[in-house]
């Protein structure tokens, strides 16, 4: 596995194409560890992966920017949205996005970012294992062209999750966009999808692994 450089905390600015984007991130994040370690220290569940701005993201933020022209008036679902990045963008280039993720602390910077950016976007609380569980019918997001997400890749467990929430959340039609940065379980992702049916191209953007993958 790549080990990933941890960005600097606080106010960050970034030029994705020709958007000029600021994303502000906790300010003290050994904190944010320290009471993690706290609260669940016998569960990885509860880390606090949403207050580092990641490579990853800003890997496939570049992917949405190539292919702009297709997002505009489509609907995204980003899976995992941490800090907001890629969903952040996906507005600004006329989508109507829907962010995601599991930790109960993420909406609330999540929806500081898009406001300091000035796009609207909607966030849901979402644990894949909802999907797992087999209870689509009872989901508030219905099927998106694009489903996105970047580092989600960190616990082998949560595979087979993350891929019924896929099979889920994209339209018949749809793609999917996953960034890594090469961790261990990234080829298990790609086989375990192939063998669900889905096809796949890798998009690398510098030292991340864009995946796309269509049925």
């Amino acid at each position: 596995m790549k080990s990933d450089p941890v960005s600097p905390q606080g106010l960050q600015a970034l030029h994705i194409g020709d958007v000029h984007l600021t994303i502000e991130t906790p300010p003290d994040l050994d904190a944010l560890l320290d009471r993690a370690a706290e609260e669940a220290p016998h569960t990885v569940d509860g880390i606090p992966y949403y207050a580092i701005l990641w490579p990853a993201a800003q890997g496939l933020a570049h992917t949405l920017w190539q292919q702009r022209s297709t997002l505009k008036g489509e609907r995204v679902i980003e899976l995992g949205c941490g800090l907001g990045l890629p969903s952040i963008l996906a507005a600004k280039l006329g989508a109507t996005v829907q962010a995601t993720d599991f930790h109960p602390d993420t909406g609330q910077w999540l929806l500081h970012n898009a406001a300091a950016n000035h796009v609207r976007l909607e966030y849901h609380q979402l644990d894949w294992n909802f999907f797992l569980q087999g209870r689509k019918g009872k989901c508030p997001l219905k099927p998106a062209r694009f489903v996105i997400g970047s580092d989600l890749l960190y616990e082998l467990r949560h595979i087979p999750a993350l891929i019924c929430t896929i099979e889920a959340l994209c339209a018949p039609d749809g793609e999917v966009l996953i960034a890594d940065p090469g961790r261990d379980h990234l080829q298990t992702f790609v086989t375990a999808m192939e063998r669900a049916g889905w096809k796949h191209e890798l998009l690398p953007v510098n030292d991340i692994y864009v995946c796309r993958f269509k049925r």
